[in-house]
Protein backbone atom coordinates (compact mmCIF):
# COMPACT_ATOMS: atom_id res chain seq x y z
CA UNK A 1 0.00 0.00 0.00
CA UNK A 2 1.31 3.39 -1.37
CA UNK A 3 1.09 6.15 1.94
CA UNK A 4 1.14 9.92 1.34
CA UNK A 5 2.21 11.35 4.65
CA UNK A 6 0.85 14.96 5.34
CA UNK A 7 1.79 16.34 9.30
CA UNK A 8 4.21 19.07 10.47
CA UNK A 9 5.04 19.17 14.21
CA UNK A 10 6.84 17.30 16.38
CA UNK A 11 3.27 15.71 17.55
CA UNK A 12 3.28 13.92 14.39
CA UNK A 13 7.10 12.00 13.90
CA UNK A 14 6.07 9.38 16.07
CA UNK A 15 3.41 8.33 13.66
CA UNK A 16 5.61 9.28 10.30
CA UNK A 17 8.21 7.05 12.27
CA UNK A 18 5.89 4.68 12.71
CA UNK A 19 4.48 4.14 9.24
CA UNK A 20 8.03 3.69 7.75
CA UNK A 21 8.36 0.74 9.93
CA UNK A 22 6.10 -0.74 7.76
CA UNK A 23 7.80 -1.18 4.29
CA UNK A 24 7.76 -3.20 2.43
CA UNK A 25 4.27 -3.80 2.58
CA UNK A 26 3.22 -0.34 3.02
CA UNK A 27 5.61 1.89 1.33
CA UNK A 28 5.99 5.72 2.25
CA UNK A 29 5.86 7.38 -1.11
CA UNK A 30 5.91 11.14 -0.06
CA UNK A 31 5.52 13.78 2.84
CA UNK A 32 3.70 16.80 2.97
CA UNK A 33 4.56 19.21 5.68
CA UNK A 34 4.36 23.38 5.97
CA UNK A 35 6.84 25.66 4.65
CA UNK A 36 10.15 26.20 6.93
CA UNK A 37 10.08 29.16 9.51
CA UNK A 38 12.62 31.58 10.94
CA UNK A 39 13.32 30.73 14.02
CA UNK A 40 14.96 32.50 16.94
CA UNK A 41 16.78 35.68 17.33
CA UNK A 42 18.78 34.83 13.98
CA UNK A 43 15.75 34.05 11.81
CA UNK A 44 17.37 31.23 9.93
CA UNK A 45 14.80 29.28 8.00
CA UNK A 46 14.46 26.19 9.82
CA UNK A 47 12.67 22.76 8.64
CA UNK A 48 9.33 21.96 10.86
CA UNK A 49 10.14 18.64 12.66
CA UNK A 50 7.94 16.41 10.41
CA UNK A 51 9.89 17.38 7.34
CA UNK A 52 13.45 17.47 9.36
CA UNK A 53 12.34 13.55 10.45
CA UNK A 54 11.42 12.84 6.58
CA UNK A 55 15.03 13.36 5.61
CA UNK A 56 16.96 11.59 8.04
CA UNK A 57 14.72 8.38 7.55
CA UNK A 58 16.29 9.02 3.72
CA UNK A 59 12.74 9.86 1.80
CA UNK A 60 14.02 11.22 -1.74
CA UNK A 61 13.73 14.92 -1.17
CA UNK A 62 11.82 15.52 -4.09
CA UNK A 63 9.44 13.60 -2.74
CA UNK A 64 9.64 15.81 0.56
CA UNK A 65 6.92 18.46 -0.24
CA UNK A 66 6.72 21.97 1.96
CA UNK A 67 4.19 24.16 -0.59
CA UNK A 68 1.91 27.25 0.80
CA UNK A 69 -1.22 25.53 -0.15
CA UNK A 70 -1.32 21.66 -0.83
CA UNK A 71 -4.16 22.35 -2.77
CA UNK A 72 -3.00 24.30 -5.96
CA UNK A 73 -2.92 22.33 -9.55
CA UNK A 74 1.07 21.73 -9.87
CA UNK A 75 1.12 20.38 -5.83
CA UNK A 76 -2.09 18.50 -6.43
CA UNK A 77 -0.35 16.98 -9.64
CA UNK A 78 3.13 15.54 -8.38
CA UNK A 79 1.03 13.91 -5.31
CA UNK A 80 -0.92 12.39 -7.79
CA UNK A 81 1.92 11.32 -9.65
CA UNK A 82 3.22 9.27 -6.71
CA UNK A 83 -0.15 7.42 -7.01
CA UNK A 84 -0.93 7.02 -3.26
CA UNK A 85 -3.69 4.46 -2.29
CA UNK A 86 -3.55 6.57 1.50
CA UNK A 87 -3.10 9.61 2.86
CA UNK A 88 -2.40 9.51 6.40
CA UNK A 89 -3.16 13.43 7.77
CA UNK A 90 -2.08 14.19 11.25
CA UNK A 91 -1.60 17.70 12.76
CA UNK A 92 -0.67 18.35 9.03
CA UNK A 93 -1.73 22.67 9.86
CA UNK A 94 -3.61 23.33 6.48
CA UNK A 95 -6.58 22.70 4.70
CA UNK A 96 -7.18 20.03 2.46
CA UNK A 97 -9.42 20.30 -0.32
CA UNK A 98 -12.24 18.14 -2.01
CA UNK A 99 -8.77 17.89 -4.81
CA UNK A 100 -6.62 16.76 -2.51
CA UNK A 101 -8.72 14.58 -0.31
CA UNK A 102 -9.58 12.75 -3.82
CA UNK A 103 -5.82 11.94 -4.38
CA UNK A 104 -5.67 8.61 -2.26
CA UNK A 105 -7.03 5.52 -4.28
CA UNK A 106 -9.08 4.09 -1.14
CA UNK A 107 -9.35 7.05 1.81
CA UNK A 108 -7.60 9.87 2.83
CA UNK A 109 -7.07 9.26 7.33
CA UNK A 110 -6.72 11.61 10.03
CA UNK A 111 -5.44 10.88 13.43
CA UNK A 112 -7.36 12.95 15.67
CA UNK A 113 -6.37 13.56 20.03
CA UNK A 114 -10.08 12.97 20.90
CA UNK A 115 -12.52 10.29 21.44
CA UNK A 116 -14.72 12.10 19.13
CA UNK A 117 -17.80 13.44 18.52
CA UNK A 118 -15.86 14.94 21.26
CA UNK A 119 -13.33 17.85 21.09
CA UNK A 120 -13.19 18.37 17.43
CA UNK A 121 -10.84 21.17 17.02
CA UNK A 122 -7.27 22.24 17.69
CA UNK A 123 -7.18 21.37 21.50
CA UNK A 124 -8.30 18.65 22.05
CA UNK A 125 -5.65 17.60 24.81
CA UNK A 126 -6.31 20.64 26.65
CA UNK A 127 -10.14 20.70 26.32
CA UNK A 128 -9.57 16.65 28.23
CA UNK A 129 -7.74 17.95 30.90
CA UNK A 130 -10.05 21.10 31.63
CA UNK A 131 -13.07 19.24 31.81
CA UNK A 132 -11.44 16.52 34.31
CA UNK A 133 -12.22 13.90 32.07
CA UNK A 134 -10.73 10.58 33.19
CA UNK A 135 -9.06 9.18 29.86
CA UNK A 136 -9.21 9.99 26.61
CA UNK A 137 -7.59 8.67 22.91
CA UNK A 138 -7.12 8.64 19.68
CA UNK A 139 -10.10 8.11 16.51
CA UNK A 140 -8.73 7.64 12.92
CA UNK A 141 -11.74 8.93 10.37
CA UNK A 142 -12.22 9.37 6.73
CA UNK A 143 -11.56 12.92 6.02
CA UNK A 144 -14.13 14.53 4.79
CA UNK A 145 -15.02 18.56 3.73
CA UNK A 146 -15.90 19.35 7.76
CA UNK A 147 -13.97 20.17 10.49
CA UNK A 148 -13.23 16.65 12.10
CA UNK A 149 -16.74 15.24 11.27
CA UNK A 150 -15.78 12.51 9.12
CA UNK A 151 -16.60 9.08 10.11
CA UNK A 152 -14.81 6.73 12.31
CA UNK A 153 -12.75 3.82 11.64
CA UNK A 154 -11.42 3.00 14.86
CA UNK A 155 -10.99 4.88 18.50
CA UNK A 156 -8.61 3.85 21.10
CA UNK A 157 -8.68 4.92 24.90
CA UNK A 158 -5.93 5.78 27.69
CA UNK A 159 -6.59 6.95 30.83
CA UNK A 160 -5.63 10.13 31.86
CA UNK A 161 -3.39 10.20 34.69
CA UNK A 162 -4.04 12.93 37.99
CA UNK A 163 -0.53 14.38 37.25
CA UNK A 164 -0.81 14.24 33.39
CA UNK A 165 -0.51 17.98 31.58
CA UNK A 166 -1.02 18.91 28.01
CA UNK A 167 2.65 17.80 27.63
CA UNK A 168 3.08 14.44 28.92
CA UNK A 169 -0.51 13.80 27.44
CA UNK A 170 0.37 15.19 24.12
CA UNK A 171 3.15 12.75 24.10
CA UNK A 172 1.08 9.53 25.48
CA UNK A 173 -1.48 10.64 22.24
CA UNK A 174 1.36 11.10 19.61
CA UNK A 175 2.87 7.26 20.34
CA UNK A 176 -1.07 6.19 20.22
CA UNK A 177 -1.50 8.23 17.39
CA UNK A 178 1.19 5.99 15.12
CA UNK A 179 0.11 2.53 16.80
CA UNK A 180 -3.73 3.87 14.94
CA UNK A 181 -2.48 4.36 11.87
CA UNK A 182 -0.85 1.03 11.35
CA UNK A 183 -3.97 -0.92 12.98
CA UNK A 184 -5.95 1.03 10.38
CA UNK A 185 -3.68 0.67 7.33
CA UNK A 186 -3.85 -3.57 8.77
CA UNK A 187 -7.39 -3.52 8.43
CA UNK A 188 -7.37 -2.06 4.92
CA UNK A 189 -4.95 -4.13 3.76
CA UNK A 190 -6.92 -7.47 4.93
CA UNK A 191 -10.34 -6.15 3.03
CA UNK A 192 -13.25 -3.68 3.44
CA UNK A 193 -13.77 -1.73 6.28
CA UNK A 194 -16.66 0.03 8.17
CA UNK A 195 -16.77 3.58 8.81
CA UNK A 196 -18.99 4.57 11.56
CA UNK A 197 -20.86 8.34 11.48
CA UNK A 198 -20.42 10.33 14.47
CA UNK A 199 -23.17 11.90 16.42
CA UNK A 200 -23.55 15.14 15.91
CA UNK A 201 -25.66 15.73 19.08
CA UNK A 202 -23.00 15.02 21.23
CA UNK A 203 -20.27 16.85 19.32
CA UNK A 204 -18.33 19.39 21.00
CA UNK A 205 -15.45 22.04 20.08
CA UNK A 206 -12.36 22.72 21.91
CA UNK A 207 -10.52 26.28 19.93
CA UNK A 208 -7.15 26.94 19.08
CA UNK A 209 -5.15 28.56 21.82
CA UNK A 210 -3.97 31.83 22.12
CA UNK A 211 -1.18 33.75 24.21
CA UNK A 212 -3.83 35.28 26.63
CA UNK A 213 -6.17 32.11 27.33
CA UNK A 214 -3.37 31.19 30.17
CA UNK A 215 -4.59 34.17 31.90
CA UNK A 216 -5.89 32.52 35.55
CA UNK A 217 -9.08 33.86 36.79
CA UNK A 218 -9.40 33.49 40.39
CA UNK A 219 -12.80 33.29 40.70
CA UNK A 220 -13.24 30.03 39.11
CA UNK A 221 -13.11 27.10 41.67
CA UNK A 222 -9.16 25.76 42.92
CA UNK A 223 -10.24 22.03 41.65
CA UNK A 224 -11.21 23.63 38.09
CA UNK A 225 -7.64 25.91 38.17
CA UNK A 226 -5.82 22.68 39.48
CA UNK A 227 -6.88 21.51 35.93
CA UNK A 228 -6.24 24.46 34.07
CA UNK A 229 -2.37 24.84 35.26
CA UNK A 230 -1.72 21.14 34.26
CA UNK A 231 -3.80 22.21 31.13
CA UNK A 232 -2.07 24.89 30.02
CA UNK A 233 1.72 23.28 30.40
CA UNK A 234 3.99 23.70 28.48
CA UNK A 235 2.31 26.31 26.44
CA UNK A 236 0.71 28.81 26.52
CA UNK A 237 1.22 28.81 30.33
CA UNK A 238 -1.29 29.54 33.14
CA UNK A 239 -0.21 33.41 34.33
CA UNK A 240 -1.03 35.78 36.78
CA UNK A 241 -0.12 39.31 38.17
CA UNK A 242 0.62 39.71 41.61
CA UNK A 243 0.88 43.41 42.94
CA UNK A 244 1.39 44.84 46.42
CA UNK A 245 -1.61 45.91 48.40
CA UNK A 246 -0.77 49.82 47.43
CA UNK A 247 -0.51 48.96 44.02
CA UNK A 248 3.62 50.37 43.69
CA UNK A 249 4.96 47.04 42.38
CA UNK A 250 3.85 44.56 40.00
CA UNK A 251 4.97 41.11 38.72
CA UNK A 252 3.82 38.74 35.83
CA UNK A 253 4.37 35.03 37.11
CA UNK A 254 3.29 31.69 35.66
CA UNK A 255 1.85 29.30 37.52
CA UNK A 256 4.29 25.96 36.15
CA UNK A 257 2.71 23.65 39.06
CA UNK A 258 -0.04 23.77 41.66
CA UNK A 259 -2.06 21.67 43.59
CA UNK A 260 -5.31 21.10 45.41
CA UNK A 261 -4.96 22.17 49.66
CA UNK A 262 -6.62 20.12 52.13
CA UNK A 263 -7.24 23.11 54.38
CA UNK A 264 -9.86 25.84 53.84
CA UNK A 265 -9.82 29.58 55.33
CA UNK A 266 -12.33 29.83 58.12
CA UNK A 267 -13.39 33.56 56.98
CA UNK A 268 -12.04 33.92 53.08
CA UNK A 269 -10.11 37.15 52.57
CA UNK A 270 -11.12 37.40 48.87
CA UNK A 271 -10.07 35.74 45.54
CA UNK A 272 -6.62 35.82 44.87
CA UNK A 273 -5.46 36.51 48.12
CA UNK A 274 -1.70 35.14 49.62
CA UNK A 275 -2.66 32.95 52.91
CA UNK A 276 0.03 33.20 55.08
CA UNK A 277 3.66 33.80 55.32
CA UNK A 278 7.58 33.46 55.79
CA UNK A 279 9.62 30.25 54.90
CA UNK A 280 7.33 27.84 53.13
CA UNK A 281 7.19 25.53 50.08
CA UNK A 282 3.79 26.56 48.86
CA UNK A 283 1.71 29.85 48.31
CA UNK A 284 -1.50 29.35 49.48
CA UNK A 285 -4.25 31.14 47.56
CA UNK A 286 -7.49 31.55 47.80
CA UNK A 287 -9.74 31.01 44.58
CA UNK A 288 -14.06 31.54 44.10
CA UNK A 289 -14.13 28.41 46.23
CA UNK A 290 -11.06 26.18 48.08
CA UNK A 291 -7.76 27.29 47.96
CA UNK A 292 -5.30 26.57 45.30
CA UNK A 293 -1.78 25.66 46.45
CA UNK A 294 1.41 26.52 43.93
CA UNK A 295 4.49 24.60 43.88
CA UNK A 296 6.14 26.35 41.44
CA UNK A 297 6.31 29.52 39.47
CA UNK A 298 7.99 31.40 36.90
CA UNK A 299 8.32 34.93 37.10
CA UNK A 300 8.88 36.89 33.43
CA UNK A 301 12.34 36.71 32.42
CA UNK A 302 13.28 33.96 34.82
CA UNK A 303 13.32 30.68 34.41
CA UNK A 304 10.75 27.97 36.97
CA UNK A 305 11.62 28.02 40.18
CA UNK A 306 9.95 26.44 43.60
CA UNK A 307 7.81 28.70 45.54
CA UNK A 308 11.31 28.77 48.70
CA UNK A 309 14.08 30.12 45.73
CA UNK A 310 11.30 32.50 44.38
CA UNK A 311 11.08 33.71 48.30
CA UNK A 312 14.56 34.03 48.60
CA UNK A 313 14.79 36.13 45.85
CA UNK A 314 12.94 38.95 44.20
CA UNK A 315 9.74 37.88 45.10
CA UNK A 316 10.30 38.11 49.20
CA UNK A 317 8.05 41.35 48.67
CA UNK A 318 5.37 39.13 47.30
CA UNK A 319 5.16 36.23 50.12
CA UNK A 320 2.01 38.28 51.56
CA UNK A 321 -0.91 40.58 51.64
CA UNK A 322 -0.12 40.76 48.08
CA UNK A 323 -3.32 40.26 45.28
CA UNK A 324 -3.11 37.67 42.75
CA UNK A 325 -5.17 38.66 39.86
Amino acid sequence: MRIIFCGTPEYAVPSLRRLNELAPEHSLVGVVSQPDKPKGRSGVPTPPPVAAAARELGIAAENILQPLSINTPEVLERLRALQPDVLCVIAYGGLLRKRALELARLYPLNAHASLLPKYRGAAPIQAALLAGDAETGVCIMKMERGLDTGPLQLCRKIPIAPTDDAGTLHDKLAALSGECFVEALKALAAGPVTFTPQDEASASYAAKLEKDTGRIDWSKDAAFLERFVRAMNPWPGAWTSVSLPDGTQKQRIRVAQARLSASAPLTAPGEGQVLGSGEQSAFAITTGSGVLEVLQLQPEGKKPMSVGEYIRGAGRKFTARTLWQ
